[in-house]
C-alpha cells in the first residue's frame, strides 16, 4: 500500500427451513474507526480459500448437492466454487484453522450470481446446524448484507463497468465488537465494502456474531461462482480514499497472523521480462518489511511499514521508488520534469532487480537500495536511501502488485505484465539468510486480470506459483 500523486465476501446461514430472502434499504452511516472495535491477535488465524488446486479445500456441504470446482467460469484466472440451488437451497461450511473468540474479524469474496440468489459469510453453532451470524451476497441483481437471510438489507445494485471481471462483485467485510466513545460494549456491527475501500457502503448490526464458529456459503436459487475467499483476524478492508489490494504473497493484507523471527534486511530478486502500460505511475511492483509496530498492528496505519519498489511506466520505462515507514508516501529516487517518465528511467524488457531493505543498527538507519540491470543499459545503475531510524527488527513481510485506481485513465486489463520474483529472504548480521517457508508466502487478494504474470517460487518445498 502506497500512495502517490495521489475489496468483500458473504454467504447465507441456513437452517432447516429455507427462509425467504427479505431485503431493506441499508445503513450507510459509517462508524468511526477510532472506537470501531477493540481488536485483539490473541486468536489470531487467517483462512484462504481460492480454489486454485481444483479441490473443495475444507468445504464441506450441509445440503444440497456437493458443489464443484468450475474451470471455465473464473474470477480473473483464478477458479471458483460452482454452487448450484436449482430445486433445494445449496449450503457448505468451513472452519479449518478458525479460532473462535476473537473481537474482531475481516472477510472477502468474489461473487458472480447472474440472476441467482447467493450469500457468504459467518455461521455460529455446529457445522451440521449452522446459524448465520454476518453474511453478505447477491440476490435480485442488488449486493444484501445482514444478519443472516431473514434480515436482508439492501446495499445496492451489483456495480459494472469496473476494473474487476464482468459480472463479479468484489465483497468484503469487517465484523467486529463496537464500543462507545466511553469505551463500553456497543454490540457487533459489520461494515460493508463493495468493489472498492473509499468508504464502508453500508454498517450494519449483526448481534450474533461474536459467536462465530466458521465461513459459510448459501445457494439459494439457480447457479452462483464464489472465489478469492479469506476469513481473518488481520484487516482486510482498510477505509483508504483511491487504494485497493491487487495481489501478492506473503502474510500481509488480511494474512498477517504470525511473527517471523526478527532480521534486520529483506532481500529479493525481481526479473520483469515484459510489461505493456498505458499511463505512468499506475501499476507497481513491491516488497514490504514490517518492524514489530507494523506486523502486530491489527489496523493499517502505514506506520512500520518499510517498502520498495517500481512503478512499471510506458515504452520501457521503470520509477524506482520507497517507502519510509509512515504515510505511505512514494519517495521517488529520481524526479523527471517529463510526466510521461515520471522520475524513471529506461530499461526495456528483460530487466534484472535487485532489491533490499535494510535496518541498520550500528547506523542507526534504514536504508532502502534497487540495483537495475538489462541488456539495454550499458552498465547497472544502483538507487540508494538512507533515513534515520531507530525502532525495531523486522517481524513480517510481504510483496505485492498493486494498482492505482484512483487515477487510471485507461482499463486494468490494458495492462499486462510477465514477471517473477525469487530470491526472497530474510538475514542479520551473523545469521545465515533464511528463505521464507511455502507455508509463509499465502497468495492474498487475487484479483489481478489474466493479463498479468507474477510468478514466486524457489522450488517446490518452499514457493508458490501464481499465473493470475
Amino acid at each position: 500500500m502506497r500512495a502517490q500523486a495521489v475489496p468483500i465476501i458473504a454467504l447465507l446461514l441456513f437452517s432447516a427451513a429455507v427462509p425467504v430472502l427479505s431485503v431493506t434499504p441499508a445503513a450507510t452511516h459509517q462508524a468511526n474507526p477510532k472506537h470501531g472495535y477493540a481488536a485483539s491477535t490473541q486468536g489470531a488465524f487467517a483462512f484462504v480459500s481460492n480454489f486454485e488446486d481444483g479441490l473443495l479445500d475444507g468445504w464441506s456441504t450441509v445440503s444440497g448437492a456437493v458443489p464443484t470446482v468450475s474451470t471455465s467460469t473464473t474470477y480473473a484466472g483464478e477458479y471458483s466454487l460452482e454452487s448450484s440451488g436449482s430445486g433445494a437451497p445449496q449450503v457448505d461450511v468451513a472452519s479449518s484453522g478458525f479460532i473462535a473468540g476473537d473481537s474482531f474479524l475481516s472477510f472477502q469474496v468474489a461473487v458472480d450470481a447472474g440472476a441467482g440468489d447467493g450469500l457468504f459469510g459467518l455461521y455460529s453453532g455446529s457445522a451440521a446446524s449452522p446459524s448465520q451470524v454476518a453474511v453478505v451476497g447477491v440476490t435480485g441483481g442488488e449486493v444484501v448484507a445482514g444478519a443472516n437471510g431473514n434480515s436482508l438489507q439492501k446495499v445496492g445494485p451489483v456495480p459494472t463497468g469496473t476494473a474487476y471481471p464482468s459480472g463479479w462483485v468484489l465483497l468484503s467485510a469487517n465484523v467486529f465488537a463496537s464500543t462507545t466513545q466511553s469505551h463500553k460494549p456497543a454490540g457487533w456491527m459489520m461494515q460493508v465494502y463493495v468493489d472498492q475501500t473509499v468508504a464502508p457502503n453500508a454498517t450494519l448490526s449483526v448481534p450474533q456474531a461474536g459467536g462465530y464458529a466458521g465461513a459459510i456459503i448459501a445457494t439459494m436459487s439457480r447457479t452462483v461462482y464464489y472465489s478469492d475467499v479469506v476469513v481473518t483476524t488481520y484487516q482486510v478492508s482498510t477505509t483508504i480514499p483511491g487504494y485497493n489490494n491487487m495481489e501478492g504473497y506473503g502474510q500481509g493484507s488480511g494474512l498477517l497472523v504470525s511473527l517471523l523471527p526478527p532480521f534486520t534486511t529483506l532481500s529479493a530478486e525481481m526479473k520483469l521480462k515484459s510489461w505493456d502500460t498505458p499511463q505512468a505511475g499506475i501499476l507497481s511492483f513491491q516488497i514490504n518489511a514490517m518492524d514489530y509496530y507494523g506486523t502486530t498492528a491489527t489496523t493499517s496505519s502505514c506506520n512500520g511499514f518499510y517498502q520498495l519498489g517500481v512503478d512499471l511506466d510506458p515504452n520501457g520505462y521503470i520509477a524506482p521508488w520507497y517507502v519510509p515507514g509512515k504515510n505511505c508516501i512514494a519517495h521517488y529516487f529520481l524526479n523527471s520534469q517529463d510526466p510521461a517518465i515520471q522520475g524513471g528511467v529506461y530499461t526495456g524488457h528483460d530487466t534484472h532487480l535487485s532489491l533490499s531493505i535494510t535496518d541498520d543498527q550500528a547506523a542507526k538507519a534504514m536504508v532502502f537500495t534497487i540495483v537495475v540491470s538489462s541488456p539495454q543499459l550499458k552498465s547497472p545503475l544502483t538507487f540508494t536511501a538512507s533515513r534515520p531510524y531507530n525502532g525495531t527488527e523486522f517481524y513480517g513481510t510481504y510483496t505485492q502488485m498493486e494498482f492505482q485506481p484512483c487515477c487510471n485513465q485507461y482499463p486494468i486489463q490494458d495492462y499486462s505484465l510477465s514477471g517473477e520474483l525469487y530470491n526472497m529472504q530474510t538475514s542479520s548480521p551473523g545469521v545465515s539468510p533464511q528463505t521464507l517457508p511455502a507455508s509463509y508466502m499465502l497468495p492474498f487478494m487475487l484479483d489481478a486480470p489474466t493479463s498479468w504474470f507474477l510468478g514466486y517460487y524457489q522450488g517446490s518445498a518452499s514457493g508458490y506459483h501464481q499465473t493470475s
